[in-house]
């Protein structure tokens, strides 16, 4: 058929691609763009639980690495390692409160008794202690707490502590389930991904275990040098508290740039009901740990076990603790480690 004795126009193959899509295209796309956002959204919201899971999952790693070992030099079977772990672990962890428990409650008394006169010490010496008495005057005058009020911060307390032992026992009793059966949840997670996929989301899965397994144990090392040297030269010193206190700083290096801050506040006031010149030593023994911990023992843990840029890893202690909240903060390094394992370039993996 011509027109005019010509042929009919041949079709603009210069259009642009989506403008050649068909209505169902066009709706499969924005179905499965929904389909995203809504388990995005979901994923917020449940992002508490989301965090226990993880926190759970950390605590399965670590109990499987050990029962690894066992295995490896026992050759017991897995479950019954895992079950020889479980014990040793609650062994020592009774035979630490039995021994150590009343020392370390009376230093935790000790410590909360005398940190208000080491307020009261603080703002003596640095001549603050007109300043805070107004400002806590014109607080109490601006907002005077009504009984429906302390009544309310009293039930808030409450249900922050009953949540902490929730989330304390799902954490635990999570992290024995998985450690029970690593493979069948290993074969759940990798089957939510399309058959030509499964192998390399099987390596990356690994890789992430790996990389978390290299993070404890790192971990776990650095936080048992820095409180053993923290407890010591605090000891040396005279500080009182001196083994809450690098409990308290060996605990507290599982947040890196942030736990280390929080540790050494209650170590200088209580230094200040000593002496200056006590204060003075213990603020030069934080900061050599700290500076100990920074050059030499997270050097050599990362050249053996992780590494992760220290830049990095503040701005995401930051950044979890702001979208997260305090659980994000604990569980900013780690998140972090399986960022960078989910990044990871790896030429064999497809995902």
């Amino acid at each position: 058929m011509v027109w005019g004795g010509r042929r009919p126009p041949a079709p603009n193959r210069s259009l642009p691609r989506f403008a050649m899509l068909s209505d169902w295209s066009v709706a499969r796309a924005a179905a499965i763009a929904c389909a995203v956002i809504a388990l995005f959204l979901a994923a917020w919201a449940i992002s508490d639980v989301l965090l226990l899971a993880f926190a759970a999952i950390l605590v399965a790693i670590g109990l499987h690495g050990l029962a690894g070992a066992v295995t490896r030099y026992t050759g017991c079977p897995p479950r019954a390692a895992l079950a020889v772990v479980c014990l040793l672990v609650a062994g020592l962890l009774g035979v630490v409160a039995y021994l150590f428990g009343n020392i370390i409650s009376a230093q935790v008394r000790e410590l909360f008794h005398r940190l208000p006169a080491a307020w009261e010490t603080f703002q003596d010496e640095f001549h603050l202690r007109g300043m805070v008495d107004d400002l806590m005057r014109r607080a109490e005058a601006a907002a005077t707490p009504s009984g429906a009020t302390v009544l309310s911060a009293v039930r808030g307390v409450t249900s922050n502590i009953a949540n902490v032992l929730v989330g304390i026992f799902l954490i635990v009793v999570g992290g024995l389930y998985f450690a029970m059966q690593p493979h069948f949840y290993r074969r759940l997670l990798i089957s939510l991904f399309p058959p030509q996929h499964q192998d390399a989301a099987g390596r990356r899965v690994d890789g992430i275990g790996q990389s978390l397994r290299c993070f404890l144990q790192a971990q776990l090392i650095a936080m048992i040098v820095v409180g053993l040297l923290c407890g010591i030269g605090l000891a040396v010193l005279g500080v009182p508290a001196a083994l809450a206190l690098g409990l308290f700083a060996g605990l507290a290096e599982f947040v890196p740039m942030v736990g280390p801050v929080m540790a050494a506040i209650p170590a200088l006031l209580l230094a200040l009901t000593v002496g200056m010149e006590t204060t003075f030593y213990t603020l030069l023994l934080f900061l050599v740990v700290q500076q100990v911990e920074s050059n030499i023992i997270s050097p050599l843990l990362q050249q053996e076990l992780v590494s992760l840029p220290a830049a990095v890893t503040l701005f995401s202690v930051v950044a979890f603790g702001t979208l997260l909240g305090p659980l994000g903060l604990l569980l900013a390094t780690p998140l972090t480690v399986l960022v960078f394992a989910l990044c990871r370039p790896d030429d064999n993996c497809a995902i």
